[in-house]
């Protein structure tokens, strides 16, 4: 008996090894993310390579699509801070891809826009070990003095501000909530 002919409308389960090369292109992130989120209990090789990918790609589209990177970055570079910005944004990589497989673990959907920040935030953690005390004061908060283990969480903090003004309140607000 002949087999029936394949419904041209189902969607095509696309492998993590195509999704990872559509990715790297810029496209079929919430498709790479619902394979992620299938596979999340054992991933295989495919699939890791896949976070990779996608991490490295979210790190990267900060600097077009995340206002709060743009503008931490714009700040600390107005303000001449000397910082190596190619070797923190791969330091951000694998950091992300950990967080993005977790994400993809947790029941329910997962957002790309909650990945993208979770990126954005890494891509801040990483410049953590390029500044020192006087940065505090080249990002608007003079009056800050963070600890060397507190800057990772404040930068990822003010990744959340939109403005210049908010990254100095977030940093204030680290300094505030300190035990």
């Amino acid at each position: 008996m002949d087999q029936p002919a394949p419904n041209p409308r189902a969607p095509r389960r696309r492998s993590s090894a195509d999704l990872a090369g559509a990715v790297r292109n810029g496209r079929r992130f919430s498709e790479a993310l619902n394979a992620l989120s299938d596979s999340a209990g054992s991933p295989t090789s495919a699939d890791l390579r896949l976070a990779d990918e996608l991490a490295r790609t979210l790190v990267r589209r900060c600097d077009t699509r995340h206002q709060g990177w743009q503008t931490l970055r714009d700040t600390l570079q107005d303000a001449g801070a000397d910082i190596p910005w190619a070797r923190a944004e791969r330091q951000a990589r694998e950091p992300a891809a950990r967080l993005i497989l977790a994400d993809c673990a947790t029941p329910g959907r997962t957002p790309l826009l909650r990945v993208q920040h979770a990126a954005a935030e890494q891509r801040a953690r990483a410049l953590a070990p390029h500044l020192n005390s006087r940065a505090a004061a080249q990002l608007g908060a003079p009056d800050v003095e963070l600890r060397t283990a507190e800057w990772p969480d404040a930068l990822a903090a003010a990744v959340r501000a939109r403005s210049r003004s908010g990254i100095a309140t977030g940093l204030r607000a680290t300094v505030a909530a300190r035990p």
